[in-house]
């Protein structure tokens, strides 16, 4: 039996399965043994068959929007597993990649367009010809693996965007995409 507060269009307010708890509230006995159910809307309990329920479509919506969040955290985990850099370095990897590319084109490039490896090689007393050449090293290395893992985001995004039931998105096994040999497929780019 339940006890609740109040009941308005087949809503049911506070309840309590607790005899003793809902007298002393002030509360009666409604519902009697009737089924109840939790709305997946506002999460409320009604009386099985009255709670507002969201549609296949929006769960479907729902859905996508938790699976394409577990690929950008499967994908940033990944990126950070191969990567042995803090994240700061990491996030201005692309603009010292880009500068050290302009510097060893171009030795007598004005330093001020090159501000984030020249900052780099004055911190780290690294002559910046030698830290140029090591940060276009490390990209060669770096960007077929991180190239694979953008790929494999997108290939979720792609199946998510045209998944249209929510049987289909379900069937999206991100950790499955994400679990492929990289070490492989890496290699066999270059062969």
């Amino acid at each position: 039996m339940l006890y609740i507060e109040n009941m308005e269009n087949h809503k049911l307010g506070n309840f309590t399965p607790s005899e003793d708890v809902a007298k002393s509230l002030g509360w009666t006995l409604t519902c009697g043994e009737s089924e109840i159910e939790q709305s997946d809307i506002d999460w409320g309990w009604y009386e099985k068959g009255f709670a507002p329920m969201k549609s296949d479509a929006q769960k479907a919506d729902d859905l996508k929007t938790v699976k394409l969040r577990e690929a950008e955290e499967l994908l940033n985990a990944k990126l950070a597993e191969i990567s042995a850099y803090p994240r700061a370095e990491s996030e201005s990897f692309e603009v010292q990649k880009s500068e050290a590319a302009a510097y060893l084109a171009d030795n007598g490039i004005d330093k001020a367009e090159i501000p984030t490896i020249t900052g780099i090689s004055l911190g780290s007393q690294v002559e910046l010809t030698e830290l140029a050449r090591k940060i276009v090293e490390n990209a060669k290395d770096f960007a077929p693996v991180r190239g694979l893992y953008l790929g494999r985001y997108k290939r979720v995004r792609d199946f998510l965007n045209t998944a249209k039931t929510l049987a289909e998105v379900e069937a999206v096994d991100v950790q499955a995409v994400f679990a492929e040999d990289v070490a492989s497929q890496a290699a066999a780019m270059f062969e």
